[in-house]
């Protein structure tokens, strides 16, 4: 097995055990040692520095491979990325719009709105929140969450009967959500 290689094994055993801080050396390692980058590879690192809270490293790593990002796989992983440290970051406003713009690439991932309502509802836009979330449940997604999320969004409007809807198939989907049943009997009080 070539150092490399066994760089790549050591990698892969590091995320595998949540070992963030090693994994990034691993990277660096990795990256000094490669003739070419592993964009997908280099994509995770991002992924780990921002776990990592390196936020200013995983910003420019994410900036030098948004040019060299081709197909949508890719681009999804970018995205979702850049989504993921504006939300760490407290720039929810970009976070939602990566996050849109990362399900427009995987549309499939309804959780993608799913994490873009949660960014609207951030910024207290709960009308947003609500269509982003009847928007993913178009798609494949969890449905007890989206679900809750649309929920609790409802009641901030103060629109509880539909409040209880929702959570009543929180309660379809998984009978034991004691977060829903909570929430249904806090709304019978109002109701």
């Amino acid at each position: 097995m070539s150092e490399i290689e066994e760089l790549y094994q050591a990698l892969e055993e590091a995320r595998e055990a949540d070992q963030v801080a090693s994994a990034c050396l691993i990277y660096e390692e990795i990256l000094t040692q490669e003739d070419t980058e592993n964009l997908f590879s280099s994509l995770l690192y991002a992924t780990d520095l921002i776990d990592f809270g390196n936020f200013s490293q995983a910003e420019a790593t994410l900036e030098r491979l948004g040019e060299l990002c081709e197909d949508d796989e890719e681009k999804e992983l970018l995205l979702f990325n850049k989504a993921t440290l504006y939300e760490k970051t407290g720039r929810f406003a970009d976070a939602e719009k990566y996050y849109r713009a990362a399900h427009e690439k995987n549309t499939t991932r309804g959780e993608l709105l799913l994490m873009a309502a949660n960014m609207a509802f951030q910024r207290a836009e709960a009308a947003k929140a609500e269509y982003l979330v009847r928007e993913a449940l178009k798609y494949q997604c969890e449905k007890d969450e989206a679900y809750a999320s649309l929920g609790g969004y409802l009641a901030s409007q103060r629109r509880f009967s539909e409040a209880r809807e929702a959570f009543l198939e929180v309660l379809k989907a998984d009978p034991s959500n004691e977060h829903a049943a909570e929430w249904l009997e806090d709304l019978e009080q109002v109701l």
